[in-house]
């Protein structure tokens, strides 16, 4: 039915006749002349319809065509007039002269559109959701499924590489504790039991290495009712993998080179070894197992910097055994009220009492917690430390003018409320508005995009 994809065509196929089959994008009355935006998955190519070699009939048919509307069309590709080539998009080089068209799908009118114009907004996501056939045919939803595709492909051809088998394991099944709950599913035969869905293929992948298969992978399905996470839904896929007579080095190669490949696939390039950190240290350092390293804002320890101060705060927290923690943030002096505002509203929220905002100077640190003031931190007091704790600290007055350094102490303090936490409020901060202000983002970390 059709010789060539319409977003397939380039100028290396001019003068041929083609066959092409798609849905109307946009259609263009230009009084004697219509120009209509073929789609389909491939992409968009204009075609013309034009007296000088379209039939009237096909010219009173190309006039009347709606949007969506399903066609075939017959034609001959020819260069597009010089003033509206675009040499950066192939299609945009090109045109079709129109010679036959048939009208194979009508099309009322979208209940959405599906053709925007540069920066429209999407229409609501329930209207989208309602009318999924339509928003599917977005080109950005296609170039997204197509991507994943590719994905997919790259991921099965580095791990047959590399030796693996995939094998599919069973979809019903019986419970296997991962920690949420199950999705289950009557049985007609055997009235009164149930199938499970799988929360992983772990008992499968255990069975193939104990049954000798050696290296095993799968894109899997998996199920969990639970709630929803940001990254993750009841129903979701996972690249599953298990290898026997392997070690902690081999598992980390595995990783890291399908990271490569996938990342290959999709265009970027991404240095391998990729770099490695203790799961202790990321805790420390940055409060999370799954660090974002494209900006610092590293957590650092600075109970010894406050050990004997005169810093009520600080010096109750560590008497009951607790730390002193905070992030030094370069710069951090010239953040605006509304920045510092929305670092003390993001501590709160996550069951902090205040935030203890110090700034380094002259020597000395200046400042106090938020929003209180008493005889140990008052607006503008300045508080030299001893010089043995001025340097490897995370805080050091007149090394970088114009640092700033906030966080809460990590205890108990019967004069400032509830006991704040590091768990509730530092790793947030690092990643808050205002230290993203400060601080930010680089472009990349191993060649990976942001």
């Amino acid at each position: 039915m059709r010789s060539h994809r319409a977003g397939a065509l380039t100028r290396a196929q001019v003068g041929q006749e083609v066959r092409l089959g798609g849905w109307v994008h946009r259609r263009r009355d230009l009084g004697g002349l219509v120009f209509i935006d073929l789609r389909d998955r491939a992409g968009v190519v204009q075609l013309s319809c034009n007296p000088d070699w379209t039939p009237a009939p096909v010219m009173q048919r190309a006039a009347a065509l709606g949007a969506e509307t399903v066609v075939l069309v017959t034609g001959t590709v020819e260069l597009r007039p010089e003033p509206s080539r675009d040499p950066k998009l192939t299609t945009r080089e090109i045109e079709i002269h129109v010679t036959g068209l048939e009208v194979v799908g009508p099309a009322q009118t979208p209940a959405i559109p599906v053709a925007r114009k540069e920066k429209e907004d999407l229409p609501a996501e329930e209207l989208r959701l309602r009318h999924r056939v339509l928003d599917l045919r977005r080109p950005e939803l296609q170039a997204n499924l197509m991507l994943r595709h590719r994905l997919m492909q790259a991921t099965r051809r580095y791990f047959d590489s590399q030796g693996f088998l995939e094998i599919e394991t069973p979809i019903l099944t019986k419970p296997t504790p991962e920690g949420a709950r199950d999705y289950l599913v009557p049985s007609r035969v055997h009235a009164g039991e149930f199938f499970a869905l799988p929360q992983s293929p772990q008992i499968y992948k255990q069975l193939l290495m104990v049954a000798g298969y050696d290296r095993y992978f799968q894109i899997a399905r998996c199920f969990r009712d639970e709630d929803l996470r940001a990254d993750r839904q009841p129903e979701f896929t996972q690249i599953d993998i298990e290898a026997s007579f392997i070690g902690v080095e081999d598992v980390l190669a595995f990783g890291e080179g399908m990271v490569k490949a996938i990342w290959s696939e999709a265009g970027h390039d991404v240095t391998v070894p990729i770099q490695r950190m203790r799961h202790a240290d990321a805790l420390e350092n940055y409060g999370s197992d799954k660090p974002d390293l494209r900006y610092g804002l590293a957590i650092f320890d600075a109970t010894q910097v406050f050990r004997g101060a005169d810093f009520s705060i600080t010096s109750a927290a560590i008497a009951a055994g607790g730390r002193v923690r905070g992030i030094r943030v370069p710069g951090g002096a010239a953040l605006t009220r509304k920045q510092v505002d929305e670092i003390e509203a993001a501590a709160k929220s996550l069951g902090a009492a205040g935030l203890l905002r110090l700034k380094a100077a002259a020597g000395a640190l200046e400042g106090g917690p938020s929003g209180r003031r008493g005889p140990a931190f008052g607006a503008g007091r300045r508080r030299p430390l001893p010089p043995r704790r001025r340097t490897g600290s995370g805080i050091e007055p007149g090394a970088r003018p114009g640092a700033s350094g906030g966080g809460p102490a990590d205890g108990s303090d019967p004069g400032w409320g509830e006991p704040v936490r590091l768990d509730c409020g530092l790793p947030a901060l690092r990643a808050g508005p205002g230290h993203r202000s400060a601080q930010p983002r680089q472009p990349s970390v191993h060649g990976a995009p942001p």
